[in-house]
């Protein structure tokens, strides 16, 4: 039906005269497209309240778009089993519950990419190891793989996604692989277990991993065809076992009639806390509206609860996206989107803290603009998504508890300024880029599509500067005529795909097209708008396109898209958002995911499209805050490839998933996603180490009453992407005093030493005192130790001005060296020691000492050259004494 109110209810508002007015404006016209189309009156403005329906008219039809396609598939095959039924014929085979990608967005043609647009400065240098997680050896050359969940116990990793090769064989459209070397190479699962009590169960969509870490089991959720005429939501669980995982059991959580209910948008949170048996499990229901239902399992997964409607019934119709998500203390958390009256939706939480037996009040995390009528470049699916992240920090921390909630967020593209003018009419022929009709941003354009094989495709034309919000608005056709209503960048060959919306299911109350997108460079950039030509039911006929320029006035996001993270310790207040992306004005970010790693900081991730000149290739990016989520540091690249989604097949729609993942594990932060870097899109994954380590720790010395130890310890910060600080500090067995603690500042993935000298006490007894160094990091969640003895020996003379001397190394000066290096040592009486040249590997560069030096004082001198008499190349190497049952390690740099 149309988007517009019957005259009837706009009267009371507008004036029954203008009511009619208004209808006559908005009504659609019939001119055949080889002649001027007929206009609505000009400078009829589009009243605030009609827009606004419009507004909430669309987002609910999109809402809702899955579970309207999932009712009218059902009708259908049931109207053809009937009438199978009565001429002999055995029932159709069911459809799966993923979307099959619709024609259009498949791979332009070969030699359609010639140009490869500049990176931009943003772009980092350093990139964590990137992984192909799906084996696609014996797959179609469209089958595709999205939407992934990633999940890790130590160096055992599970990660699944949606597999479009169940299209081609006809078998379950989800898949999954494991890694037990850390993600250093991935053994692709294969078939999923079904259970035995459904034996024509089959996985269809939304999977999603978790894991306890009390008892290493591992969950497998995602929806599922339990038979011919049920949906359901599955479980399967599992643990590894050497170099394989294994499947233990596979339930359903619920089953439900296909043909009042649709099960929807499933996820999984298992609590490692208490006695390890708790899961949960949360999920959209749609029967006669739509609400979020919840779950929970007291024996690990074997057994589940009935469900239990966890939104208001006054939420009943406009929710989806929900997960749950466990604190340290077991506090669980459940979050969800809801669509609002106005321009703006909300994301709501519960919370329970009796391990979901009941929950709290409702609380409103925040209030967002949803660029719901466009996904990011290159996405194949007609819509945005705009669901919500959760993660709540279990570390030893000084945030341990905070929850984080993350998004995308675009300006408020609903209040663009629309106004009805005379605009422009587009000029046939215009199938093509160069023939595009040009207009100005703020006119009506009106058309018509007159064949759809092959398709008549009409090229608007239109000039932005950049950082400037252009919003467009199909807004009359009827409900018969399917559509697509895209924008391309401009390189190369107007082929790039900047935004997608549309209506290409016929018959449904998707009929509109509204979206905004925001120029990142100043440019001339293309419209079109075509029938969708490969459905049957596209329709050819008049249309009616509104365009305006938005001005922000005031939004937390700036452009179509920015990515934002909000706090809270205790789940009912929550803090002012904060933008976690620092790419320019115009560059897309798209499905954030939140994660804690094991350092205490809160981590984000996202697509993000700055290193293409026009946004239209992107890659994956990630930030981290260390202060609890008030700031994030400057952005880094994870990715080693670009993904260019537009030539980049999928058989499955979405094409990058409706989520991507990310986890927080003992050691690592594992990130997952959708990847075109491909002829088509895979998943990959990849991970960096949060942890810092001491590399060298001080070596033990033997002493004397009243003397300095000079010792130094040798910290590496295993982080390849942020640097970090920390503080060093040393305690001692017995009661010395001890130096002030020492700060030390690495960069990401550098190491530096920490040097502290110990005053041995005149009235130190003999033996030895243990000294521990430890190093901990900002937040307080990583800690590190190393034990130094010092022995007391008073029966050792000391040398060299009556100041008694230890077995020890001195600083290297200079340091950085270019020409030579003087490395100065220190020993308590005459004897023999070896002073040797390491690299980072451990491997021997030279030996410059070996035999008996006397007390005192000693030195040698290093010109850079192997034993060989090669010169060194430049980097950091290392230096070490041994000698009288002891040894001592110090580091340098060598420079050319």
């Amino acid at each position: 039906m149309p988007w517009f109110p019957p005259a009837r209810h706009l009267a009371p508002r507008l004036g029954r005269a203008a009511a009619a007015a208004l209808l006559a404006a908005l009504t659609f016209a019939t001119a055949h497209a080889q002649e001027p189309v007929q206009r609505a009156p000009d400078g009829v403005p589009i009243p605030r309240e009609v827009r606004l329906q419009a507004m909430r008219q669309l987002k609910h039809d999109l809402l809702w778009q899955g579970a309207r396609r999932h009712f009218t598939e059902v009708a259908r095959r049931q109207r053809e089993a009937r009438e199978l039924k009565q001429r002999g014929k055995p029932a159709p085979t069911r459809g799966q519950r993923v979307r099959e990608a619709f024609v259009d967005d498949g791979p332009l043609p070969a030699g359609s990419e010639r140009l490869a647009a500049p990176a931009a400065a943003e772009a980092t240098a350093v990139v964590p190891t990137n992984v192909r997680a799906n084996t696609p050896g014996g797959d179609s050359a469209t089958a595709g793989q999205a939407e992934e969940c990633i999940a890790s116990l130590g160096s055992n990793i599970l990660v699944a996604w949606n597999d479009g090769q169940g299209f081609v064989t006809g078998g379950d459209t989800q898949g999954y692989a494991y890694s037990t070397d850390n993600g250093a190479t991935f053994t692709d699962g294969g078939d999923l277990p079904h259970p035995a009590a459904y034996p024509s169960w089959k996985w269809t969509s939304d999977p999603v991993v978790a894991v306890n870490e009390k008892t290493g089991r591992f969950f497998y959720c995602g929806l599922a065809n339990s038979d011919a005429s049920n949906n359901a939501v599955g479980v399967a669980y599992g643990h590894f076992s050497g170099a394989s995982f294994v499947w233990d059991s596979v339930v359903a959580v619920r089953t439900a009639s296909n043909a009042t209910t649709f099960l929807d948008k499933q996820w999984i949170a298992a609590d490692s806390s208490g006695t390890g048996q708790m899961v949960y499990v949360s999920n959209t229901t749609f029967d006669t509206s739509d609400h979020i239902d919840f779950y929970r399992s007291t024996d690990g997964g074997r057994t589940w609860s009935l469900p239990t409607q966890l939104s208001p019934v006054s939420e009943n119709g406009a929710v989806q996206g929900s997960r749950p998500a466990v604190g340290p203390g077991g506090e669980l958390y459940v979050v969800w989107s809801a669509l609002g009256a106005g321009d703006a939706d909300f994301f709501n939480l519960k919370k329970s803290t009796n391990s979901g037996a009941s929950f709290g009040a409702e609380s409103q995390v925040v209030s967002l603009y949803a660029n719901a009528g466009t996904g990011a470049p290159g996405f194949n699916r007609e819509r945005g998504i705009t669901f919500p992240s959760i993660v709540v920090d279990r570390t030893t921390g000084v945030n341990r508890g905070r929850v984080y909630v993350g998004w995308n967020e675009s300006v408020d593209v609903w209040a663009a300024p629309f106004s009805l003018n005379s605009g422009k009419v587009e000029v046939e022929p215009n199938g093509y880029a160069l023939a595009a009709t040009l207009f100005t941003p703020g006119q009506t354009l009106r058309g018509n599509t007159s064949a759809v094989s092959p398709a008549d495709l009409d090229y608007w034309k239109f000039s932005l500067t950049a950082g400037q919000v252009f919003v467009v608005w199909a807004d009359s056709l009827p409900a018969s005529q399917t559509y697509t209503l895209r924008v391309f960048a401009p390189n190369p060959d107007s082929t790039q795909r900047l935004c997608f919306g549309g209506d290409i299911n016929a018959g449904t109350n998707v009929t509109q097209a509204w979206y905004g997108f925001c120029a990142p460079v100043t440019a001339t950039y293309y419209l079109r708008f075509a029938p969708a030509y490969t459905s049957s039911s596209s329709k050819t006929g008049n249309y009616r396109i509104e365009t305006a320029i938005y001005t922000p006035t005031g939004e937390r996001s700036r452009d179509q898209r920015d990515a934002f993270v909000t706090w809270s310790d205790n789940g009912s207040s929550w803090s002012t958002p904060v933008r976690a992306n620092d790419s320019a004005v115009g560059f897309d970010e798209w499905l954030p995911e939140v994660a804690v790693g094991a350092d205490g900081c809160a981590y984000a991730t996202w697509f993000d499209w700055r290193d293409d000149t026009y946004g239209s290739r992107g890659h994956q990016y990630g930030t981290r805050s260390t202060d609890g989520g008030a700031t994030w540091q400057p952005s880094a690249m994870l990715t080693s490839a670009q993904s260019n989604f537009t030539t980049s097949s999928s058989n499955i729609a979405p094409n990058q998933g409706d989520y991507s993942s990310s986890f927080g594990d003992a050691r690592y932060v594992r990130h997952t996603w959708a990847d075109g870097r491909g002829s088509n899109v895979d998943v990959w994954t990849t991970g960096w180490d949060t942890w810092q380590v001491i590399t060298v720790c001080a070596a033990n010395q033997t002493v004397i009453p009243n003397m300095t130890a000079n010792l130094a310890w040798t910290v590496t910060n295993n982080n390849p992407l942020f640097a970090n600080d920390y503080t060093c500090a040393l305690s001692s067995q017995r009661n010395w005093p001890m130096p002030a603690n020492v700060p030390l500042a690495l960069a990401a993935a550098a190491f530096g030493d920490a040097n502290m000298s110990v005053a041995v006490p005149d009235t130190a007894a003999a033996g030895i005192n243990l000294l521990t160094f430890t190093v901990t990091n900002s937040r307080g969640a990583l800690v590190k130790t190393c034990t130094t003895s010092l022995t007391v020996d008073p029966s050792l003379v000391g040398v060299g001005g009556g100041q008694p001397l230890a077995f020890g190394l001195r600083p290297s000066w200079p340091n950085p060296a270019r020409c030579s290096a003087r490395l100065e040592y220190t020993l308590p009486r005459a004897g023999a020691v070896t002073l040797r040249i390491y690299g980072l590997k451990g491997e021997l560069v030279r030996t410059l000492v070996s035999g008996e030096r006397p007390a005192g004082l000693n030195a040698a001198v290093w010109d850079g050259r192997d034993e060989r008499g090669n010169a060194v190349g430049a980097g950091a190497y290392f230096y070490r004494l041994e000698g009288f049952g002891r040894s001592a390690a110090r580091r340098m740099v060598w420079m050319r």
